[in-house]
């Protein structure tokens, strides 16, 4: 192989073998997070691979070969001394603990899923189109929940909603509000609980997360779900919240989504708006970070919106790009809530 530089070609084969290895741990996370062993090692903080196997009632074979990956992975401790694996309280937060707000365990039900619709993916790459939500299956509707709803948990009452001025007196005196792709209704029957006197509505298009929505509702009488796309969502009477999490880059129609939610706005109403933390310049999302965004993108938030004929936006549309396009719906006013600090995620405050 003349002309190459032999340097490069280790290095990235060294690189490789990094990508290659989170692939599979994030297969052996899966395995130990459905099997409960995620949950019995943050319950022991650990124990030798046997004393692991018995006390959760799993083969031991297979806890012993996960275990290992795991140590390698460096998400496990190991003792060869005593050949004890310890979980760490810091890493059981990422994976044993679904009250974290660091909990990670929608990764597990959504990565997995998203890779056995590669074919799909190449097939769409070629022929154009795209994977519809539907296909993904309640893996995806499970992974989605799981994901959002520890954050939304630990922060949506306490530091979302405060970070906007005038919310919450006006929630606690009684407000209409609704949640824009609302999925498993986390974030609205948050809202409905914590303000009795204001009426919370939960829109989705995905009639799998309504029916898991509606199941949830049982002593909640200000909190109600419809399975209407955004283009959908009523603006007669108008509603003086709205929100929307993870939402606009998924639509096949961002824009028409967004003038929509306008429409629905009263006069003086707030939306709030949460989109992934990017930026809209690619060479400032280089990072192991934004590789993951514009993986997680390729693999199903652009490929469910092409499948529609829409418009493929992406989730690393990025902020330059959600102002000019909340000024083409017609906002008179975007606004970073630079006040919430969110690795992950991005706030936004928009006004009619």
């Amino acid at each position: 192989m003349t002309g190459v530089d032999r340097v490069k070609i280790e290095a990235f084969l060294q690189r490789f073998v990094e990508l290659a290895s989170g692939a599979t741990t994030i297969g052996l996370l899966a395995v130990a997070d459905r099997s409960g062993l995620s949950r019995h090692l943050g319950e022991t903080g650990g124990g030798t691979a046997d004393e692991l196997a018995e006390n959760a009632g799993l083969e031991g074979r297979y806890v012993e070969e996960i275990l290992a990956g795991l140590a390698a992975a460096g998400v496990v401790e190991y003792h060869p001394d005593s050949e004890r694996f310890d979980l760490p309280p810091e890493h059981a937060l990422f994976l044993a603990d679904e009250t974290s707000p660091y909990f990670m365990g929608g990764f597990f039900d959504m990565l997995p899923t998203l890779l056995t619709h590669v074919d799909g993916v190449a097939d769409a790459t070629i022929h154009g189109g795209g994977v519809g939500f539907e296909e993904f299956g309640e893996s995806v509707v499970r992974g989605i929940d799981r994901g959002n709803t520890p954050s939304q948990s630990a922060f949506l009452i306490s530091r979302w909603l405060p970070a906007i001025p005038g919310a919450l007196p006006r929630l606690e005196s009684g407000i209409r509000v609704a949640d824009i792709g609302c999925g498993s209704g986390t974030a609205a029957i948050l809202m409905a609980g914590a303000f009795p006197k204001s009426h919370v509505t939960g829109f989705d298009a995905s009639a799998p997360s309504i029916a898991v929505a509606r199941s949830r509702t049982e002593g909640f009488g200000n909190v109600e779900f419809f399975e209407r796309d955004v283009e959908s969502v009523p603006t007669d009477p108008p509603f003086d919240l709205i929100t929307s999490f993870d939402v606009i880059h998924d639509l096949p129609d961002p824009l028409a989504g967004m003038r929509r939610i306008r429409q629905a706005l009263s006069d003086d109403g707030l939306y709030l708006m949460m989109e992934p933390n990017a930026s809209s310049k690619l060479e400032e999302n280089l990072t192991p970070r934004g590789a993951m965004l514009y993986g997680v993108s390729t693999l199903h938030c652009l490929t469910q919106s092409l499948a529609l004929g829409g418009a493929g936006l992406g989730s690393a549309w990025g902020r330059q790009r959600a102002e000019a396009m909340a000024q083409e719906a017609g906002f008179g006013s975007f606004q970073p809530l630079e006040d919430i600090t969110n690795k992950f995620s991005a706030f936004y405050l928009l006004r009619r």
